[in-house]
């Protein structure tokens, strides 16, 4: 069962087509193996362009008389067409008018999924509701953190789309044994590399104290001030990891270890923006 994206959807997000990732060589693979007069990329259950057409069509294409445009060709062979899944809202995108078209040029080559493409990931994924309703949690607390950053530190604002895009899929690879590793290569798949190298390690922090505050930290603090949907202080959500895996050699030193760099990084945060991040996670949450 989808959950419902509302409160973290972003309207009128669009995306130009992403020409030459992963996904058109898919749906090239996909034409190949199935050979269907037609195969039309799909978004949230909306057929999409271009379709991939077979070159059986292309003498009736050829001899049509124009009226209806392509699409009256299309449509007497919809029998035989097929449609495959993609996280590409870009498939939905026109490029009728000057503004659509400066529209995709300005959201040409994001490296992060929007919102709409974070759920059809999800649908994609086959994933779990409590998973899906953590990372919209953690989405949100994200985005108050990344806001409340931002408005502090307006020379270097972080990116509130990346943020958000990595919040909700940081744990689609759930279920795997390195749930990260296999979440960040889904994303990478897609064509989405500056998310997959947030989820890729949203386990853990190594913020130095000469490096800057970045989206992967925000996701990473965020992540840790959530338990399934609600807000936790970050050291009961630690401890409860070192009684949970206390009966393991090396278990509880490392789950400390993590702690204290969390702890290092939110004070690091709350001196940057000014304010707490547990907070914020409850008012987020709230």
């Amino acid at each position: 069962m989808s959950p419902s994206w509302g409160a973290v959807r972003t309207s009128n997000w669009v995306r130009s087509a992403r020409h030459g990732r992963e996904k058109g060589m898919r749906r090239g693979l996909e034409f190949d193996r199935t050979r269907p007069s037609i195969l039309y990329p799909k978004f949230l259950g909306d057929r999409g362009h271009p379709p991939i057409i077979s070159r059986s069509l292309i003498p009736e294409i050829l001899a049509h008389d124009g009226e209806g445009g392509l699409r009256s060709v299309l449509e007497r062979h919809d029998a035989e067409a097929l449609d495959l899944e993609v996280a590409d809202s870009g498939t939905l995108l026109d490029l009728d008018h000057s503004d659509d078209y400066e529209l995709a040029l300005s959201l040409y080559g994001r490296g992060h999924p929007t919102p709409g493409e974070c759920e059809q990931l999800w649908l994609m994924a086959g994933g779990t509701r409590h998973v899906m309703e953590h990372c919209q949690a953690v989405s949100r607390v994200a985005r108050a953190l990344c806001e409340a950053f931002n408005e502090q530190c307006k020379a270097t604002p972080l990116d509130v789309g990346l943020v958000l895009g990595a919040a909700l899929t940081h744990d689609i690879g759930k279920g795997t044994k390195r749930h990260e590793e296999a979440g960040a290569e889904l994303l990478k798949r897609h064509g989405f590399h500056a998310a997959a190298d947030v989820v890729r390690i949203h386990f853990d922090t190594a913020l130095g104290p000469d490096d800057a505050l970045l989206e992967k930290d925000i996701v990473f603090l965020a992540d840790k001030l959530v338990r399934c949907h609600r807000p936790v202080p970050l050291e009961e959500r630690y401890l409860e990891k070192v009684k949970q895996y206390a009966h393991e050699p090396g278990a509880k030193q490392a789950i400390l270890g993590r702690l204290e760099r969390a702890r290092a990084l939110m004070a690091r945060f709350e001196d940057e923006a000014g304010d707490s991040a547990e907070r914020l996670a409850r008012e987020a949450l709230s």
